[in-house]
């Protein structure tokens, strides 16, 4: 067996004991009056909460009222923020661990208009943390962009996305000695799509593209030592392909082939392959949605030294609602992406085959009280190399509203990182305890 399968192998043990204990405990809520930031998406997914399905295919898509909503025209604006304090065991996501304090500022703005036939969401959300004491500022996983849906024709579907996230990720470099960290770095990266897909009886067919770029800021050590980035700015484009025909009402197969190219800055990162999957999905059978696949990836680079990657690959998403209150969903997908460790002396970078389990459960049976959990579990191949890194994550995040307004909200998460290259692991901490409000 290729050493490469290990920690493919490994995620899928771990998935199925999450997805195991998923079905014994409790997930989230079904519905939101609030549309939630949509992910990064080529295909119009319809893989979304069952009480959504049944309404967009059996009645008028549009919404019934504005509840819980601000209306100005015919946009819907639904907007909430949290502000509290923070505590971070390990700032600099280093095994040279240094504990702070801080606020935390969380404003998230959702605007809805939907037509029927024209469906636009514009959409920003962020995630700022300030810890004075060493003057920094952290910017989390924040976003802002537009996705559109235009349905020509029933049979007939335009998409296009765009949007910006700006966010941070802890240093691939090892500590020497344990002595010198080197700080997470900051980076933004942008992302647009678009697709056509047209149906003809039971089968579909669509095509589309994506363009990822990415915009690395230099980082430094503890002795105030620069260390650049923009190396690994760049970008990879996507044309993505897609064939389906329907089983039954609720059962459809799909066959995917697409194409990518990734440029970069330094030109050893540099790369062109294609993959073709396969699989099964459905938009409603039972309590579940969601779609799984198989096939195989194929990924040819510049850099003489990193190997040709061919792999057998597989992933997919799926969604449990045993109640109208309970959530269960899990994913699991692999990607490519770069890094600042590089496997030779004279090399900048390399590039990372990367494996990701999720699981999410929320419950929110109380009208006031919201619980949500997550496990996050990804495997860090870096090809040319025998290096192999574990990133793992677990959190919770509870919210109590005190009226329909104004809540209280409490997180925790904990992060950990471990690799077979010396200097590299490290645990994290984070807590944090504010007020929040909605509109």
């Amino acid at each position: 067996m290729m050493p490469g399968h290990k920690p493919a192998r490994r995620l899928a043990i771990k998935v199925a004991v999450f997805a195991l204990g998923g079905w014994i405990a409790c997930g989230a809520s079904v519905a939101q009056h609030a549309p939630e930031v949509p992910s990064r998406q080529v295909f119009h997914s319809r893989i979304e909460p069952l009480t959504d399905t049944i309404e967009l295919q059996s009645a008028d898509p549009r919404p019934k009222s504005n509840h819980g909503a601000l209306q100005v025209l015919d946009w819907l604006l639904y907007g909430k923020v949290s502000l509290g304090g923070a505590y971070d065991d390990n700032i600099f996501s280093s095994s040279s661990r240094k504990a702070v304090y801080g606020t935390r500022f969380q404003p998230s703005l959702v605007a809805s208009r939907n037509t029927g036939i024209q469906r636009t969401l514009l959409y920003g959300a962020g995630d700022l943390r300030y810890y004075p004491s060493e003057g920094v500022t952290d910017i989390l996983a924040s976003t802002v962009g537009l996705a559109h849906v235009w349905e020509i024709q029933r049979d007939l579907v335009l998409r296009g996305q765009f949007d910006v996230l700006r966010g941070k990720q802890s240093s691939s470099l090892a500590n020497t000695a344990g002595a010198i960290y080197t700080e997470p770095l900051n980076y933004t990266s942008l992302f647009a799509s678009t697709l056509i897909e047209k149906s003809f009886g039971r089968f579909f067919t669509a095509i589309g593209s994506s363009v990822t770029g990415n915009l690395f800021e230099d980082t430094r050590n503890s002795l105030g030592t620069e260390i650049d980035q923009s190396f690994r700015d760049g970008t990879r484009t996507t044309i993505n392909g897609r064939v389906g025909y329907h089983i039954s009402p609720i059962v459809y197969a799909f066959v995917e082939p697409s194409l990518n190219w990734g440029r970069f800055r330094s030109s050893s990162l540099n790369s062109d392959g294609y993959r073709i999957v396969g699989g099964l999905g459905t938009a409603r059978i039972g309590l579940f949605n969601g779609e799984i696949y198989g096939g195989t990836l194929t990924e040819h680079f510049n850099d003489p030294l990193t190997p040709k990657l061919s792999r057998a690959i597989f992933g997919g998403q799926l969604s449990w609602y045993p109640t109208r209150f309970v959530t269960l969903s899990a994913l699991y997908d692999q990607s490519l992406g770069t890094s600042d460790f590089s496997p030779h002396v004279f090399g900048a970078g390399s590039v990372t085959k990367i494996s990701t389990a999720q699981f999410v459960a929320n419950w929110g049976v109380l009208s006031n009280v919201a619980i949500q959990g997550f496990v996050k579990l990804q495997d860090l191949e870096f090809l040319g190399s025998t290096r192999e890194d574990a990133v793992n994550q677990y959190g919770a995040n509870v919210t109590y509203m005190i009226n329909e307004r104004l809540g209280i909200t409490f997180e925790y998460s904990y992060v950990s990182r471990t690799s077979n290259v010396a200097g590299v692991d490290f645990t994290k901490n984070f807590f944090s305890l504010g007020g929040k409000s909605k509109f």
